[in-house]
C-alpha cells in the first residue's frame, strides 16, 4: 500500500501533498531500516554464493545417485 501511494498512487509521487500522519509513518518505517542498507549489498553477494554452492551440491548429489 505504501509503495502504491508513492509510485503514482493517491498522492501523485509528491511527498509534500501527503498528510502529516503519512509522512511520519513513512519516516519511521524507512528510518528504522537505514542502518541495514549498507549490509544489503554484502548480504546479496553472500546469498548468491550460497545459492551457487547449494546448486553445485545438488548436482553432485544427483550425479552420484545416478551412478549407483
Amino acid at each position: 500500500m505504501m509503495g502504491h501511494m508513492l509510485n503514482g498512487g493517491w498522492y501523485g509521487d509528491n511527498w509534500d501533498s501527503m498528510p502529516d500522519y503519512m509522512k511520519q509513518m513513512m519516516q519511521n518505517y524507512y528510518g528504522g531500516t537505514r542502518s541495514l542498507w549498507g549490509l544489503s549489498g554484502v548480504m546479496d553477494f553472500v546469498i548468491q554464493i550460497l545459492l551457487a554452492v547449494l546448486l553445485v551440491a545438488a548436482i553432485r548429489w544427483l550425479w552420484r545417485k545416478g551412478d549407483k
